[in-house]
């Protein structure tokens, strides 16, 4: 080996550059990257007083270091500390080697220097002799290589260590803990900076970059010393924390080892280095970023680094999910959750390839009369084991995946066919509506005579350019009449898709088809689109109507929503009614349409008129909406309802309006109440 430039025996010093090539020939990287790497070399020189354990240290050994030379005083120790996790074991062993061989030696190692930053360094080591043979010094010297890495060591934009870069440090960390018999982990941090693509979008490209290196410098910060940190992709970001021996057991015995790194402080840590605001030159407010982190902690059962990072990422997808600006950790419940979601997408598409779906319909009743005025068109999944599956199964999966929109359509052309041919059947009812002016007028027979059909819409299905189309296509097939079909969208869909919504949903009221938006409640930022859109119909919660009569907070919440959408000249319609005492209050409030299980469960399309028929007697059973003022059915048969009193009992002809001297008993504030509710529905 020739002599290092430090060592007495050289006559001349070797240019750093040369030195370098012993590393990286030049040939291997483009000349651009050869011109920078060779004008960001630092070289350093040391040396270490065998019998003294005095270290001098040249200014280029405290660049490499990141160290001050005014405050640090240099040592072996203090050095070999700076070296990440997965080469210390080694830089250390290779030294020993050196001394105790008495014979010279080159190593490559990374380490993280006093300032933070990331380093891969080149160095060599040779041993002075004194009279005797022993060692009495070690020369040292160490090259920073790391402009010169291969391609694809360090990310160009923030120069970070890359994906490449990350799992080989894994892997070599994962080889020493074997070899050190560790009973500790390593920590890896996925780091995402929450809705980074809004960000970039706004404010350009150029800003973008700017605000991922400001996040890469305040991550290379926050992280622990001797972490590793890399830019994976993106705006995703990866720190690597790594156990550490502390002590040596006894001969033959594993290392003593620190307890593995906490992940949650880490977690905190970096996040909160995040949140700071950030001041970004051209841009006149500072930003204010979150992040999402998944984090694993390593336990020797992973099948290599890329395991490590995909345990990871099952963790930060869990923190984005739940809302984002948190962490997530690993567990066996992410890994089951995961196959469960593949196994899921598997049997959706094989379900809408094979024909494996059904429509369940449930009613949809007139809270003041009590008749049934339209049913929502509900999809299911079969599943040749389990039966008909709940949207709860798979309809985050079909999302995510787009399967929804093949959904969308199919439950379409079925619900448009239901809206031609399906009429309820008649509930038997008095459904006169008694007002102060004209008294009482009793109609026999269902008031509304075009049940609608409703039929949900995903985010996605909102975003295809063609749905106007697509809904024309579905009417024009069944030969249905397009205001006797109602499309749902939420809240969530109606902000996500912003101008685009407001056209495509245009566009369906141009069709004569009913747009309201379903799940109201949950966001409340939907309302500045309420005068904008053309809609019809608002549907509350059923997250607040479960709580009515139990939560004052949800009875506000709810009768907010009724009467903001009667200002709106909306019809509001309550779900998940569950309860007759639900059913009343909501009465009481003004809600005008109801459904939910005490109304009927979702049906297929051939029990629905068993289903409706059911609800009809449970209705004049409870006396509830038209049947409140009809007499009980103990007391006549249900055609005594259609009867007119009179001396000699005759048959009333159908919708043959009669004098009803019952009727003028009816309490005045409760037909007043009525035609309000009348008048507050939309034409």
């Amino acid at each position: 080996m020739p002599p290092p430039p430090w060592s007495p025996s050289a006559q001349t010093a070797t240019p750093p550059s040369a030195r370098r090539d012993r590393v990286t020939e030049p040939g291997a990287l483009p000349a651009a990257r050869r011109g920078e790497a060779a004008g960001s070399i630092s070289a350093a020189v040391w040396q270490l007083d065998l019998l003294t354990g005095e270290l001098t240290w040249s200014e280029g050994m405290h660049r490499i270091a990141g160290s001050d030379p005014a405050t640090t005083t240099p040592s072996m120790q203090w050095w070999t500390s700076l070296v990440v996790p997965a080469d210390r074991a080694r830089v250390r062993a290779w030294l020993l080697v050196v001394r105790e061989a008495r014979r010279g030696g080159e190593e490559q190692f990374d380490l993280v220097g006093a300032d933070g930053v990331h380093r891969r360094v080149h160095a060599w080591t040779e041993v002075e002799l004194d009279a005797r043979g022993e060692a009495a010094r070690l020369y040292g010297s160490a090259v920073d290589i790391t402009a010169a890495a291969p391609l694809g060591q360090r990310d160009p934009l923030t120069d970070l260590a890359t994906r490449p870069a990350l799992l080989a440090h894994l892997e070599r960390d994962a080889r020493e803990a074997e070899r050190q018999r560790r009973r500790g982990g390593t920590v890896l941090a996925l780091v995402d900076v929450d809705r980074f693509s809004v960000l970039d979008d706004a404010l350009g490209r150029t800003v973008g970059d700017r605000v991922l290196v400001a996040c890469a410098d305040r991550l290379r910060t926050a992280a622990p010393r001797g972490s590793v940190v890399a830019r994976l992709d993106g705006d995703v970001f990866a720190v690597a924390v790594s156990a550490t021996p502390v002590a040596g057991g006894a001969a033959g015995e594993p290392a003593v080892l620190a307890a593995p790194p906490d992940a949650g402080a880490l977690a905190e840590q970096l996040g909160a280095a995040l949140r700071r605001p950030l001041v970004v030159p051209g841009v006149p407010d500072p930003l204010a970023l979150t992040a999402s982190i998944g984090l694993v902690t390593t336990g020797g059962d992973e099948v290599g680094a890329d395991d490590v990072v995909r345990r990871a990422g099952l963790a930060l997808r869990r923190a984005k999910r739940d809302g984002g600006d948190r962490a997530a950790h690993h567990s066996p419940a992410l890994e089951e959750a995961a196959a469960r979601r593949v196994r899921t997408e598997a049997m959706l598409r094989s379900a809408l390839d094979a024909g494996r779906m059904q429509v369940l319909y449930q009613p949809v009743v007139d809270l003041a009369s009590g008749e049934v005025v339209g049913v929502e068109a509900l999809a299911r999944v079969l599943d040749p084991e389990q039966g008909p599956l709940s949207p709860l199964v798979f309809i985050e999966v079909a999302e995510e995946t787009g399967l929804v929109t093949r959904m969308d359509e199919w439950v379409l052309g079925r619900a448009s066919g239901l809206a031609q041919r399906w009429r309820p059947p008649a509930s038997g009812a008095p459904t006169a509506i008694a007002l102060p002016e004209t008294g009482a007028v009793a109609v026999a027979g269902p008031r509304h005579d075009l049940p609608t059909v409703a039929v949900n819409m995903s985010s996605r299905t909102l975003s295809r350019p063609d749905l106007a189309v697509l809904v024309r296509g579905a009417l024009q097939t069944s030969g249905s009449d397009p205001a006797r079909l109602l499309v749902e969208i939420t809240e969530h869909s109606l902000l996500d898709q912003g101008e685009h919504a407001r056209r495509t949903l245009d566009g369906l009221t141009d069709l004569g088809v009913g747009v309201g938006i379903d799940d109201f409640g949950t966001g409340w930022s939907a309302l500045s689109y309420m005068s904008a859109l053309e809609l019809a119909f608002m549907k509350v919660d059923r997250a607040f109507v479960s709580r009515l009569g139990l939560d004052t907070s949800a009875t506000a919440v709810v009768q907010a929503v009724i009467d903001l959408a009667h200002a709106h000249h909306l019809t509001v319609i309550a779900e998940g009614i569950e309860t007759e005492q639900q059913a009343r209050m909501l009465v009481e409030m003004g809600c005008d349409h109801g459904q939910g299980y005490w109304f009927g469960r979702p049906t297929p399309e051939a029990d629905l008129d068993a289903v409706v028929s059911s609800w009809h007697e449970r209705a004049r059973a409870a006396r509830f909406g038209a049947w409140a003022a009809a007499p009980a059915p103990v007391a006549a048969p249900p055609a005594a309802l259609r009867a007119a009193p009179a001396p000699a009992p005759a048959p009333v002809a159908a919708r043959t309006p009669v004098p009803s001297p019952s009727a003028p008993a009816a309490a005045p504030a409760s037909a007043r109440t009525l035609r309000q509710r009348a008048l507050s529905l939309r034409p």
